[in-house]
């Protein structure tokens, strides 16, 4: 049955914040168990009954679909929600379905394994500092702590620009930071921006002719050019990665801003890697800490403090990550143990000793594993009713 756009305009007004929570917080996908976490604590229903049928509407109106998915092997019993073109549309103000990126049937898990992770992190980090402030909770609420901390998790791939200009524009900030660095980086970023757009020229080019939805290239093509940028830097030696480390290649790795403060004059910075894909490979990860260090030393001019959480999926993989970092290296020529092996591969990434007493590591978990995809032990309560 066909759905009239006054239809479905209607129940975006009347479901407006439940869209911009999951276009905000999820990148336009969330699990429908965090959803209604939000929905929760924000006091958007008093029922899951009530939840559900809100969500329900959504979905009987195109505005959302509903998808299972699989990860790490495991067949979870949670459904996660994904806006559909006319609610992209809605939220951006744009006149017609022509003008969005629809959201593609996943096909690998990678969008809803980062939502998951940013959701988390919001829901078990930044829902208590507010709570303890006592101010009212609110979606506006979480977007102004999130900008106070000056955080990068609401940020997308290749968005890194945006953050650049922000910071480099904020009052709070500007007597530590060295702008002609930030600027040299947005130029190095833009290049790279103007490069994959020249593509993607090309690519609408040759499907010419081919119908009018041809003309915009889907949201995966940007995506598969950033990574094959990502592959081709796989070639650069260690000093060029350094030197070319940006906001950009962090959020390709899926590493992320949690704040920047300023305390007694001191610049503190807090950052998350999320581990999505549970690769544990230690060497990447520290050689990512590393090019964080030296890039946020371009950024500002004082001696800084770098705080790393490594956020894993469950508490399994979080202590086999330590463990690989404390394990001893050993001298292939003597024999002897040395130095652990996250000292020991900073060090070979020109962080000498006095750096990395500014550096502290830590390994964490979200309690993914548990909470999301061990479907028989911790079945979605959502589970039920589809």
């Amino acid at each position: 049955m066909t759905i009239s756009n006054a239809k479905k305009q209607a129940v975006c007004d009347k479901y407006r914040l439940y869209l911009e929570i999951i276009y905000c917080f999820g990148n336009k996908v969330m699990l429908m168990k965090q959803l209604y976490r939000y929905a929760e604590v924000m006091g958007i229903v008093k029922s899951f009954s009530a939840f559900y049928s809100s969500i329900t509407e959504l979905v009987d109106a195109d505005i959302l679909r509903k998808e299972s998915f699989t990860a790490y092997g495991k067949n979870t019993q949670l459904y996660m929600l994904v806006m559909r073109k006319y609610g992209i549309r809605f939220l951006e103000g744009k006149p017609d379905s022509y003008s969005v990126a629809s959201v593609k049937q996943a096909l690998g898990n990678e969008r809803i394994l980062v939502s998951i992770f940013k959701n988390q992190y919001i829901l078990k980090k930044i829902i208590p500092r507010i709570r303890k402030d006592a101010k009212e909770f609110t979606f506006g609420a979480i977007i102004d702590l999130l900008k106070r901390d000056h955080s990068t998790v609401l940020y997308n791939k290749n968005q890194g620009i945006s953050f650049l200009t922000e910071i480099r524009n904020e009052q709070t900030l500007q007597k530590y930071l060295d702008t002609l660095s930030i600027d040299q980086d947005v130029e190095i970023m833009q290049r790279t921006k103007r490069r994959m757009e020249d593509g993607l020229k090309k690519g609408s080019k040759a499907s010419e002719g081919k119908g009018r939805g041809r003309l915009r290239s889907p949201e995966m093509s940007l995506k598969d050019r950033v990574e094959n940028v990502a592959k081709r830097s796989q070639d650069l030696n260690k000093e060029e990665k350094i030197d070319n480390y940006t906001i950009d290649t962090m959020l390709a790795f899926n590493a992320y801003i949690a704040q920047i403060r300023i305390d007694k004059g001191q610049v503190k910075i807090t950052a998350l890697i999320f581990d999505i894909f549970n690769r544990s490979n230690i060497y990447k990860i520290v050689t990512h800490i590393a090019c964080m260090y030296h890039m946020f030393t371009r950024y500002f001019k004082d001696e800084i403090e770098l705080k790393i959480g490594v956020v894993s999926i469950d508490e399994y993989a979080s202590n086999h990550l330590k463990a690989q970092a404390e394990a001893a290296t050993i001298d292939f020529v003597t024999k002897e143990r040395r130095d652990a092996r996250l000292s020991h591969v900073l060090e070979k990434w020109h962080i000498d000793r006095l750096m990395q007493a500014q550096i502290e590591v830590h390994f964490v978990d979200y309690d993914i594993t548990n909470q999301f995809l061990d479907g028989i032990k911790h079945a979605n309560l959502v589970k039920r009713y589809f």
